[in-house]
């Protein structure tokens, strides 16, 4: 049941930032306090019909990867991956909030030289790309297309959040794979 909600964070990864707000559900699991941005069962309902399908999640990803390939050519390349994981990882952050990266009060710039550290984040953030690629570029052409960004096992994770099979997920079966992945935190 873990896995499905990681799908959604490996959908999010592959094929752009989500944005999405963290749920209600994620916060009774604390999930906000740890940092994680955790995507919602309306973000994924598209059509609000109280139905997650496989069309949603295709449509979901598909979406995201045409937001992330921003010179229109129909794949993503490191530059574009470092470009979605910076939107994303800014996301996460919020910007500077009023408070440094260790929880307490004040400015990040009080932590040190902040154009250092923009530095080194995003030479981070580089690796990661060039990571990626190197994980998913199957044909090794140096760009993921939308088949090399889908997550490998997405199918396997959904049908495993799909607790009766029907091909549908449900809020209660979204809630039990939360529930689930809550727990192992514990």
């Amino acid at each position: 049941m873990k896995k499905i909600v990681l799908t959604a964070v490996a959908v999010s990864i592959a094929a752009g930032s989500l944005g999405f707000s963290t749920t209600a559900s994620a916060n009774q699991r604390g999930d906000r306090q740890r940092g994680h941005n955790m995507p919602s069962f309306a973000d994924f309902d598209t059509n609000s019909d109280g139905i997650i399908s496989q069309a949603e999640i295709d449509l979901i990803h598909t979406a995201k990867f045409a937001e992330s390939d921003t010179n229109g050519d129909g794949f993503l390349d490191a530059d574009e991956l470092k470009a979605q994981m910076m939107d994303r990882d800014e996301g996460r952050r919020g910007g500077d909030r009023g408070h440094r990266q260790d929880g307490a009060k004040g400015s990040n710039e009080e932590q040190g030289n902040p154009e250092l550290m923009q530095a080194q984040h995003e030479e981070r953030m580089d690796l990661a790309a060039k990571h990626m690629l190197e994980r998913a570029d199957a044909d090794g052409d140096g760009v993921l297309s939308i088949e090399e960004a889908r997550p490998p096992k997405a199918a396997q994770m959904f049908d495993r959040v799909d607790a009766d099979g029907n091909g549908e997920i449900t809020q209660e079966e979204w809630d039990a794979a939360v529930a689930k992945r809550g727990n192992r935190h514990n």
